[in-house]
C-alpha cells in the first residue's frame, strides 16, 4: 500500500511519536509510506524521526497568524495535499490530529475515488466536564465541519474507548469506527537501574529522597495547577519529597506556571525540566509518574512509565484507570486534595511495587506489534474495500 500520514504539526508530542512509530513499522512491512505536516511546532520532533526509514514534507515554514491567514493557509494546503496526493498515487491518507488536518485531508479527497480517507482522534477529543478548557472559534468551526462530513469518511480509527464514546457525542458518524490502543516501545522503554544515577545528579536530587514527576507538555488539559497544589500539601507533611514537571509549552502559560508554583512555596522543592529526549532515563530518575489530566484519550507516558518499572497515580479521566488496572492508583480530576492523598498512598506502597508486574501489564496489552498489525489489517480493508468479520 502507498500510504500518507498527515498531521497539523510536528513536535514531541504523544501523536507524533505513535505516528513515527507506526508509519516505521509499516514501511519495514514493505508498505511505502510517508508523512505530510502543516507545520512544525519546534524542531525537537526529529529526536523521533530516522531519516532513513520515513520520509517527511512541510508545507509551510510557520504556522498562520489572523483569519485572513489562516483561512489562506488552509485553501493552501488543500491544494499542496491534493497534487501530493496525485504526484505520489497514494492510496491511503491516515489523517490525524483533529480538526484541522482531518478537515484539510476531506477536502483533498473530495473526487479521488482510489484515494480513501482515514481519520484518526488521538486524545480525549471533548472538553473536560470538571473543568473545560478554552477551544480557539477555529478549531471549533472546522470541528463543526468534521461532524457534518463525517458521514462520508469510510474509516475513523481512536486510540481510545474514551475518545470514540466522545466522537460519537459530538455527532461524529464515520462509515466504520474501531479503536486500536496506542503501543508502548518496551524495547526502548525497560528497567534499568544504572540510568537513574546520572539524571538525579542532574538534578541534584539526594538519592534517598523520593521524585515524583508530571510528564506532559505544558497545557491546561494536563492539569499542572492541580498537580501542583497537591504538591505544595506534601511538601508540608514530607520532607524528602520532590517533584519535577517534564515538558515545555508556550508562552504565557508557562509563565503563569511558574508563578503559581511560587506562590503555593515550591521553589526550593521543584524542578522545570523542559522537554527531554532521553525519556528512559528520565522515568528511571522518578519514583512515582503523576497524570492528574482533566481529560486523556490514551495516555502514552503512564504506559511508558509502567513499561520501565515506575508506578502511577492517575486521574480517573479517559482511559489511564485501564492502563494502569490494579497496578496504580486512581483518583478524581480537579481535586489537589485527593490528588496528594493518592500520592502519599503510593509513596507508602513503593516498597510493595513490583516493577515485573507493571511492565508485564504493558507488554501484554499494549505492546508494538500488537497495534501494527491490528493497523495494518484495518488498512487493508479499507484499502480493498473489504468487509471485516
Amino acid at each position: 500500500m502507498r500510504i500518507l500520514f498527515f498531521l497539523q504539526s510536528l513536535g514531541v508530542g504523544g501523536v507524533e511519536r505513535q505516528i513515527f512509530l507506526l508509519a516505521d513499522h509499516l514501511g519495514h512491512r514493505g508498505h511505502h509510506v510517508s508523512i505530510a505536516a502543516l507545520h512544525t511546532l519546534d524542531q525537537n520532533w526529529k529526536w523521533f524521526w530516522d531519516p532513513g526509514s520515513v520520509q517527511v514534507q512541510l508545507f509551510f515554514s510557520r504556522t498562520p497568524r489572523g483569519v485572513l491567514s489562516a483561512g489562506s493557509q488552509l485553501i493552501e494546503a488543500t491544494l499542496k495535499l491534493r497534487n501530493l496526493l496525485k504526484r505520489e498515487d497514494i492510496q491511503l491518507v491516515y489523517s490525524t490530529q483533529w480538526a484541522i488536518s482531518n478537515f484539510i485531508a476531506w477536502l483533498a479527497t473530495r473526487g479521488m475515488p482510489d484515494t480513501k480517507l482515514i481519520w484518526s482522534i488521538r486524545g480525549s477529543g471533548s472538553k473536560s466536564k470538571t473543568r473545560p478548557y478554552r477551544i480557539d472559534w477555529k478549531i471549533a468551526l472546522l470541528s463543526h465541519l468534521c461532524k457534518w462530513v463525517s458521514a462520508s469518511v469510510p474509516l475513523m480509527i481512536s486510540n481510545s474507548e474514551q475518545t470514540y464514546v466522545n466522537f460519537r457525542a459530538r455527532g461524529g458518524r464515520c462509515q466504520k469506527n474501531v479503536v486500536i490502543f496506542n503501543a508502548i516501545d518496551v524495547d526502548q522503554f525497560r528497567p534499568d537501574s544504572e540510568a537513574r544515577v546520572p539524571v538525579r545528579t542532574e538534578w541534584a536530587t539526594p538519592e534517598n529522597d523520593k521524585l515524583i514527576g508530571l510528564v506532559g507538555r505544558l497545557a491546561p488539559v494536563k492539569g499542572h495547577p492541580i498537580f501542583l497544589k497537591a504538591a505544595a500539601l506534601l511538601a508540608n507533611e514530607l520532607e524528602d519529597v520532590g517533584f519535577v514537571c517534564v515538558g515545555d509549552g508556550p508562552q504565557p502559560y508557562r509563565s503563569q506556571l511558574q508563578r503559581l508554583s511560587q506562590e503555593l512555596g515550591l521553589t526550593e522543592r521543584l524542578i522545570w525540566a523542559g522537554a527531554r529526549k532521553d525519556m528512559p532515563a528520565v522515568y528511571h530518575a522518578l519514583d512515582i509518574v503523576c497524570s492528574p489530566s482533566y481529560s486523556e484519550g490514551f495516555n502514552n507516558v503512564i504506559g511508558e512509565a509502567m513499561a520501565c518499572g515506575v508506578p502511577c497515580v492517575v486521574t480517573d479521566v479517559g482511559d489511564p484507570a485501564k492502563i494502569v488496572g490494579d497496578t496504580g492508583i486512581v483518583v478524581p480530576p480537579d481535586n489537589p486534595h485527593m490528588l496528594a492523598r493518592g500520592l502519599r498512598n503510593m509513596l507508602l506502597r513503593l516498597c510493595e511495587v513490583e516493577p515485573y508486574l507493571l511492565r508485564e501489564r504493558i507488554v501484554r496489552y499494549f505492546s508494538v506489534e500488537t497495534m501494527v498489525e491490528a493497523t495494518e489489517r484495518i488498512l487493508i480493508e479499507t484499502c480493498s474495500g473489504a468487509k471485516s468479520n
